[in-house]
């Protein structure tokens, strides 16, 4: 089981909001999953000491529903027992007030499974405005991490190659609107080799390291592509072929991911190995199992 680091603690508020989250979905037996930056920060910063560069305060959490009456009687736990308010500009977003900090966090609470309609989307009743793209999330949750946060609260976290699944869709979703998904992205590919594969690129990716002339950096990411192709349903990886496979739209990403790494403080070389690093990610993707 991995653990949060003693020297790199959560902060208490986000603790607390996880615990009353785990408290509530273990009471109704609701499936959930750390997602988004929460999930990033936890992996790369407080387990593995990898810093982001893009700081967040929101929690992101996906849980499954089998209709929205019961997405609606969470929603209700976390209001009227664990102390969450709702935030009327969102109707994901829940708000919770961490009394000795004096901080609010907001919760993005996404819900997912039979709830959707059609598969790999969700709309919110009653006019069905608000829309958003869950695909990925089922095997975000089947594939998640445990990770110890204190001695008492453990929480399904989002792994790596999972969490890339769902930020190369919201960049194709949203990246006209923010672009914080291609700097996760490039955050994820530059960190791989360190979050916990260094002996992985010699065992379970001995082709690939050959492969790549013994690069372990690029070699990682092509493992990164290898890892989330062998976790994603049908649905999922037919979607991020589809993409990783238009030119345009791939050439459109490498062009992202190179902004944001043109502007990043790395001295490593990553931005100068950059667009072989994401091709070895696409080849890793789109390789026949």
């Amino acid at each position: 089981m991995l653990r949060v680091s003693e020297e790199r603690p959560m902060h208490p508020a986000t603790s607390a909001l996880l615990r009353r989250v785990c408290d509530a979905t273990k009471r109704l037996g609701t499936p959930f999953v750390i997602a988004g930056a929460t999930a990033r920060d936890i992996v790369l910063w407080h387990v593995y000491g990898i810093r982001a560069e893009r700081a967040t305060r929101d929690v992101d959490v996906a849980v499954c529903a089998v209709n929205w009456a019961s997405y609606e009687v969470l929603i209700g736990e976390l209001v009227n027992v664990e102390g969450f308010r709702q935030d009327h500009r969102a109707p994901q977003r829940l708000l919770f007030g961490h009394a000795d900090t004096g901080m609010t966090i907001p919760l993005d609470l996404v819900p997912f499974g039979d709830i959707e309609v059609p598969k790999g989307s969700i709309a919110w009743p009653p006019e069905g405005e608000f829309v958003l793209t869950v695909l990925g999330f089922s095997e975000a949750v089947d594939t998640a991490s445990q990770i110890e946060i204190e001695a008492d609260l453990v929480v399904p976290v989002v792994t790596l190659p999972a969490l890339t699944l769902l930020k190369l869709l919201a960049w194709e979703d949203r990246r006209r609107q923010e672009n914080k998904d291609a700097s996760d992205l490039l955050l994820i590919l530059r960190s791989y080799l360190w979050a916990g594969n260094e002996e992985r690129v010699w065992t379970d990716a001995a082709d690939l390291m050959e492969a790549y002339a013994f690069n372990d950096s690029t070699a990682s990411c092509a493992l990164l592509g290898r890892d989330a192709r062998n976790l994603a349903l049908p649905s999922t990886r037919d979607k991020v072929r589809s993409l990783l496979g238009d030119e345009r739209t791939y050439q459109t990403l490498v062009r992202d991911l190179l902004a944001r790494a043109a502007a990043a403080p790395f001295e490593d070389g990553f931005a100068d190995r950059l667009e072989a690093d994401v091709d070895a990610f696409r080849d890793g993707f789109m390789a026949e199992p």
